[in-house]
């Protein structure tokens, strides 16, 4: 027994019908198609907005839930103002929240300067980030 899906009026696809007639369309495609959900690509943290797997794409990083708007875009105007790339600290700052960051550009001074990037998502439309900064050494008040 085969179960034909027609894309259009003259081209159906056949697939071999499931051996449990009752069973879910998604249960029994993925069983036909296993790694069709991840596309080979690697997961790089988890949400902090619903829980689901972050991925990175071509532009960004982005949830795997569709109904989740949580994206982190590559050019993002935060880091590149300091003069650094997102892509080699996503993984801890989705883990953690937090990620120590060295070398981050001054525009006002010019300096650079190290700091601890805080991810602060209200959920809205953007990712927010806030700068820690540690406390020096040898100032005893």
């Amino acid at each position: 027994m085969f179960l034909s899906i027609y894309i259009d009026d003259w081209n159906p696809i056949i697939f071999p019908a499931p051996e449990q007639p009752h069973a879910a369309p998604e249960e029994w495609f993925a069983g036909l198609f296993p790694d069709a959900k991840e596309n080979g690509r690697e997961a790089v943290g988890t949400c902090p907005r619903c829980g689901g797997t972050v991925y990175e794409g071509k532009k960004g990083f982005f949830c795997d839930n569709r109904d989740c708007t949580f994206a982190l875009w590559k050019d993002n105007k935060f880091f590149s103002s300091k003069k650094k790339s997102i892509t080699k600290s996503v993984a801890a700052l989705l883990k953690e929240g937090r990620v120590s960051v060295y070398g981050l550009y001054s525009e006002k001074t010019g300096k650079t300067y190290n700091a601890v990037v805080l991810l602060d998502d209200t959920g809205g439309k953007y990712v927010n980030f806030r700068l820690e900064f540690p406390a020096k050494k040898g100032r005893g008040k």
